[in-house]
């Protein structure tokens, strides 16, 4: 599977009725089909979060589902995503090889 290994600010923002502000967080790996996040906001197994960041010139504004998350040795929320929108996760894929093919 491509991926790419990377530390890529992200913006997380909280869709429906979850009445939380916006928070940051870094993409430390990502895929067409998830990424690993690191945060400092608290996320919950089964939750969804709308991931925005760039990459290779594009602006991606991704929903993700938290597949799994756990604070890490520094008290911040490592959290495992699947991305839920599949005409989203082409435009990553396309993103995606684009970067590895200029690498």
């Amino acid at each position: 599977m491509t991926h790419l290994a990377t530390t890529l600010p992200a913006l997380l923002r909280f869709p429906g009725g979850a009445a939380r502000q916006d928070s940051w967080g870094r993409l430390i790996k990502v895929t067409a089909g998830g990424a690993r996040l690191c945060t400092g906001s608290r996320l919950t197994k089964g939750e969804t979060v709308l991931v925005g960041f760039e990459l290779g010139g594009e602006s991606l504004l991704i929903p993700g589902r938290v597949h799994d998350a756990f604070p890490d040795d520094d008290g911040q929320t490592v959290a495992e995503l699947r991305w839920s929108d599949m005409v989203e996760r082409k435009r990553l894929a396309r993103a995606l090889l684009d970067v590895l093919a200029r690498s």
